[in-house]
């Protein structure tokens, strides 16, 4: 009998220089996740190309690179990647100001345990939704420019004169018709990924 594997579980990074947060999280999260943890930014970073987590859940307040300075660069590695600020007390408008700059989320120290969960698993499938739609994307693009290849392939053939002109047309009405049917698919993806940028749930 065949048993299928089951799907690899979700991968999430934390980066927080205090070893309380950082470890009460991943002991949270362990039971659910893959959970990788840095306790800098630069370590983070590092984690982040080795690892490709599904999402990221840092602190605001750290030395050396901060979580603000840490965003952008993840944005530069990862444009769908999702982010989660663990904030601090006293730090709601540094929290908002890293809404602006891209992250997905926040979350306040000392954080409960069951809007902790929520808040992981909704960013996990936002990133996983959104490296699909870049994937099927990039194949629409891919078929669309073989169609369109291929019919100006039967273009070329009928004006040489080495196929007839029912024959180009027997071919080239269906493949009118499914090119016709990528771009639509592939417009409604581009405007469906642009509505998604810029929600926050």
């Amino acid at each position: 009998m065949h048993i299928s594997a089951s799907p690899d579980p979700a991968k999430v990074l934390i980066i927080d220089d205090e070893i309380g947060p950082r470890e009460s999280l991943r002991m949270l999260l362990k039971p659910s996740y893959q959970v990788h943890t840095a306790e800098n930014v630069e370590t983070g970073l590092q984690l982040l190309q080795e690892k490709r987590p599904d999402t990221i859940v840092m602190d605001i307040r750290m030395p050396g690179m901060n979580g603000i300075d840490g965003l952008r660069k993840i944005r530069e590695i990862d444009p769908h990647l999702s982010v989660i600020m663990f904030t601090g007390f006293g730090a709601l408008e540094t929290a908002q100001e890293a809404l602006r700059l891209g992250a997905n989320d926040y979350i306040n120290k000392p954080f409960d345990a069951v809007q902790m969960r929520e808040v992981i698993g909704r960013n996990v499938e936002r990133t996983r939704l959104q490296r699909q739609s870049e994937v099927t994307g990039r194949e629409l693009h891919e078929l669309n420019e073989r169609l369109r290849n291929e019919l100006a392939q039967k273009e070329r053939l009928a004006s040489l004169g080495q196929a007839s002109a029912e024959f180009v047309h027997d071919l080239s009405n269906p493949l009118t018709i499914v090119w016709g049917y990528v771009q639509i698919l592939a417009k409604k993806l581009e405007q469906s990924g642009d509505g998604n940028n810029g929600d926050r749930n």
